[in-house]
């Protein structure tokens, strides 16, 4: 009697094959994404440059005021010049990447849940006539999806990777926790601390309740 041990090696390299191509084509799509992010804020830069700065005024979230409530949607693609959106682009550019990973029905998932409950937040808890503009929010609701989508990931390999990346990340950004308090940097820099932590909070309620959702969010069925 023979042992298909031949079919079965077949059988794993091309599990393994397969997971190599869907892995690589997720990269695509996520710098794809990843470009598109970008570009789509730097077009915006470049058409508030062009007017003066005043989509930052008609557009920013000011806080408590209720005609600025629809501009939880906006605010996040505005900044107040070169150095801010500079700032913003790397760190974007990055997280962008990493969480489109998962997918893009999670990531736009993800991005739709940071902007609005953290925009809501923002507006909610920030002072009085304040307004506040930038992708900074966005950043680091990005980043605490990324640091804790893992967690419940919707398979042990995607779970391993998910882990592995988020705690870089956290790692990598741990010295950006100064920028979620009131302190005298924070204070000096006109820096909007509540934006960012309501960003993050976002970030992290995005992952949970993305895991209650399963596969209704996932681009593709999991193979059998």
């Amino acid at each position: 009697m023979s042992i298909p041990g031949g079919s079965l090696e077949t059988s794993r390299t091309d599990r393994l094959k397969a997971q190599g191509a869907s892995m690589l084509a997720e990269m695509r799509v996520a710098a794809e994404v990843t470009v598109f992010v970008v570009a789509l804020i730097w077009v915006v830069q470049a058409f508030n440059a062009a007017d003066g700065y005043r989509l930052d005024a008609q557009y920013g979230i000011v806080a408590r005021s209720i005609p600025s409530l629809p501009h939880v949607i906006t605010a996040p693609f505005l900044h107040l010049g070169l150095d801010h959106i500079e700032s913003n682009t790397p760190p974007l550019a990055l997280l962008t990447f990493l969480a489109a990973l998962g997918g893009i029905k999670r990531f736009v998932y993800a991005v739709a849940m940071i902007i609005v409950v953290g925009g809501l937040g923002t507006w909610l808890v920030s002072p009085s006539n304040s307004d506040t503009v930038g992708a900074s929010g966005l950043i680091f609701g990005l980043l605490g999806y990324v640091a804790v989508r893992g967690l419940f990931a919707r398979s042990l390999w995607q779970g391993v990777w998910q882990i592995a990346v988020g705690v870089a990340v956290f790692v990598y950004y741990q010295w950006t926790l100064v920028l979620l308090y009131p302190s005298a940097t924070v204070t000096a820099m006109h820096i909007s601390w509540q934006g960012h932590l309501c960003g993050l909070l976002a970030g992290i309620l995005a992952a949970v309740l993305m895991w209650r959702r399963g596969r209704r969010l996932d681009d593709e069925p999991e193979p059998a």
